[in-house]
């Protein structure tokens, strides 16, 4: 439920017991820092007439070390992160024993943002914590969670913690009012003369004007848009605009996005709160609960990638009821055309489910590593928190010189410890894929640090020659120093913006190009129990490689394009896991016969098969991506069906689909093959894919067909019970069919 008042309905229970007992205490787990800053405020402002008041604090990266003592001795409200749970609050559990001991409550706060890889992790930190409680300081406090709309609040935050009970609280009962929500397609609007004739067709000069229009009639609003760039660019045509119609407005607007630094989005919070500034150009940054006080209007350039997402954008406005609007304005890309096309799709359509997996082998391994250190590992006292796989875990982590146990107890006794060589395992392990290497953003005039870029977004934002954009202002990239990891740049007045020429590719490390022998019958099993067949799908490491070759100067007031420059970077890669499958020759000849791209039956099918993995593995939509190729790439590429890790190093997700690979792809093409949808692009239900860097471009439907089903009987002739496997599908499809009837 968004803007329901959920922070109050945790916050009474909490203070009820803080007050009854002078020892009892309390966690609050935030997913960002701004929410607990937030949420700070709130608390302070709540208690203020109460000795409880002194002892809230928030215990997290930015918090001083002599802060931090006094936390630990004297605070009865601590607010932190997973990420502070994970590295400085388990490790060091010891310092904490008064808190621990005394632990009524746990609130997890915004919990739907805990999903894919990042939720797996914090899942498995929450066990972690509720180990220690019981083994160590004989606590086991009341875990209450927050979250936003989600098709499955129960039984994912029962997985978030590992709770074999929950109430579900969802019944709203706060104000409600009106709102009108607009669909706007740019691509529609007639073309007409003069000045406007240049930017009719660029969404982002029409939510501009959207903003400006909103702004001008004295309406708060936010202007959410999908990335950092075009955060920036929304703001500086607004701000043109009201140069030209209200001036004196050019300063009631500013944007807001990840990359500022802490005291400058703290400086934007605060004035948008108390109403200095009238509107935001903001990033998903302000998706989740900060109070920014009542908003009129919510503006949302592009669809932010799932419709959770953009119901919560939008539920950021019309908080005190009051009538409120939201306006989606439409890109041309085929995932924003469909939905202006079959509106009923965009609000009929179910929310997303909110998906984890505490049981992926790789993630799970890492936290047991975590939980040896700071508690010996009994097989027989922790299932209950790390689940059946902690066996397995427990012998592959000794195997590789993790864990040892003393060979005088039984094996039912036995008590497992951490050799392993890192003196602090927390460390290595990422729970959020945050990169530690990043470019610093320098005014050569003033020698401010305007941003740090981390290391793999750097060449697309601030190469030799490219114009970056900060809060309004326009600077020109003069140098990128790549050792000492500097971008210097000069502030210029520039009408035009920069975008690099660039192409990834999956490099697979090992594996079979060609298919092999027939193969010998591994029994494997599906998730309702059944035989499912084997394959010559591979799962291998793989190289993620990104290249800049170049970029484009783009006229801010036209679109167009006037120049393209050659640039000469340093590759960016990474590695990670990937699972694939070759294609025929076969199946190329069959496409190219009927005159259709074998490129974008490559892309589409990879889209497919991404889009039906959740029917066999807990993954989140942002754990995996599908290779995509680029429409102007006229360079040779494989023949084969690849998705892919999307965080370095890789989550296990990858392996996890391997053996299901077949039944997979035969599920793609019963969706593909039943979809109503017209036209070669297909839509979100077949071979769209929110998670394409390619935009979806370059799909062709009927060569996914061609190619799936190409694979699938030259997959026959290598694993024999394939067949039959297919016929048991056909059969179950005629069986529902039947009971519909």
């Amino acid at each position: 439920m968004t803007s329901s008042g959920k922070s109050l309905c945790y916050n009474v229970p909490v203070f009820e017991e803080l007050f009854k007992d002078s020892s009892s205490c309390a966690l609050y787990m935030f997913p960002t820092k701004a929410l607990s800053q937030d949420q700070l405020r709130a608390l302070k402002y709540m208690t203020n007439n109460f000795d409880v008041s002194s002892c809230i604090g928030i215990y997290d990266g930015d918090t001083l070390q002599e802060e931090r003592a006094w936390l630990r001795d004297n605070a009865r409200l601590l607010i932190t992160n997973p990420d502070m749970l994970h590295k400085s609050i388990l490790p060091y559990h010891g310092k904490f024993m008064r808190i621990l001991s005394n632990l009524r409550f746990v609130v997890i706060d915004e919990s739907h943002s805990y999903k894919g890889a990042f939720g797996c992790h914090t899942a498995l930190i929450l066990r972690r914590l509720r180990r220690l409680c019981s083994h160590v300081y004989g606590s086991d406090p009341k875990f209450i969670f927050s979250t936003a709309t989600s098709a499955n609040p129960l039984q994912h935050s029962m997985e978030l913690a590992n709770l074999s009970t929950l109430e579900l609280i969802q019944n709203d009962g706060s104000p409600a009012s009106q709102k009108l929500f607009v669909l706007w397609n740019s691509s529609l609007q007639p073309k007409t003369v003069g000045r406007l004739f240049a930017h009719i067709c660029s969404p982002i000069w029409e939510v501009s004007c959207l903003f400006a229009e909103m702004v001008q009639h004295g309406l708060r609003c936010i202007a959410f848009c999908t990335s950092r760039k075009l955060c920036e660019l929304v703001l500086l045509y607004t701000q043109e605009i009201l140069h030209e119609t209200a001036p004196h407005l050019v300063d009631s607007i500013t944007s807001y996005r990840a990359g500022y630094a802490p005291e400058i989005r703290r400086t934007v919070e605060s004035d948008f709160f108390g109403g200095k500034l009238r509107g935001l150009a903001a990033t998903n940054a302000l998706e989740l609960g900060i109070d920014v006080g009542h908003l009129d209007v919510t503006l949302h350039l592009g669809f932010p990638g799932s419709i959770a997402s953009l119901w919560q954008q939008a539920g950021r406005s019309g908080r005190r009821e009051k009538p409120s609007l939201a306006v989606y304005v439409a890109f041309d890309g085929a995932l924003d055309q469909y939905f202006m096309k079959y509106p009923e799709k965009l609000f009929r359509s179910p929310i997303e489910c909110c998906n984890i997996d505490s049981q992926n082998p790789q993630v799970l391994e890492q936290h047991l590593v975590c939980a040896a250190l700071e508690h010996p590992l009994s097989l027989h006292h922790d299932e209950k928190f790390f689940g059946s796989g902690i066996s397995r875990a427990v012998e592959a982590l000794r195997n590789r010189g993790y864990l040892s146990f003393d060979r005088s107890l039984d094996s039912s006794a036995r008590i497992w410890n951490y050799i392993g060589h890192e003196k602090k395992p927390s460390d290595i392990v990422n729970i959020r894929a945050i990169e530690t290497e990043a470019y610093q953003v320098i005014d050569t005039q003033t020698n401010e640090i305007l941003e740090k870029i981390e290391e793999s977004k750097a060449f697309f934002q601030v190469h030799e020659g490219a114009v970056y954009m900060r809060q309004g202002k326009t600077y020109l990239v003069k140098d990128l120093d790549l050792s000492r990891k500097i971008a210097w740049c000069q502030e210029a007045d520039l009408k035009y913006y920069t975008k690099t020429r660039d192409y990834t590719d999956v490099q697979v490390i090992g594996g079979d190009m060609a298919y092999p022998a027939a193969m010998p019958r591994i029994p494997q099993t599906n998730a309702e129990g059944h035989m499912v067949p084997e394959s010559t799908a591979q799962a291998n490491t793989c190289k993620v490689v990104t290249t800049w070759f170049g970029f484009r100067r783009i006229s801010r007031g036209s679109n167009q394009v006037l120049d393209t420059v050659e640039l000469s970077l340093p590759r960016y890669s990474y590695e990670s896991q990937a699972v694939w499958i070759q294609v025929p020759q076969a199946c190329k000849e069959a496409v190219e016969r009927r005159n259709f791209s074998f490129r974008a039956g490559l892309h589409a099918a990879s889209h497919a098969l991404l889009n039906v993995v959740p029917l066999c593995i807990i993954c989140n939509s942002s754990d995996l991506a599908p290779e995509c190729s680029n429409p102007y790439d006229t360079r040779s590429f494989s023949s084969r069906i690849l998705i892919y890790d999307r965080h370095p190093g890789g989550t296990g997700v990858s392996l996890q689909v391997r053996p299901y690979f077949v039944e997979l792809l035969v599920a793609a093409l019963e969706v593909i093959s039943s979809c109503a949808c017209l036209g070669d692009m297909g839509c979100p239900k077949c071979i769209q894919c929110l998670a394409c860097h390619e935009s979806n471009e370059d799909l062709h439907k009927d060569a996914a067909i061609i190619i799936i089903k190409g694979v699938l009987d030259a997959e026959k002739s290598h694993c024999r019970d394939i067949e039959n496997f297919m016929h048991a599908r056909e059969s179950q499809a005629e069986s529902r069919n039947q009971a519909v009837v």
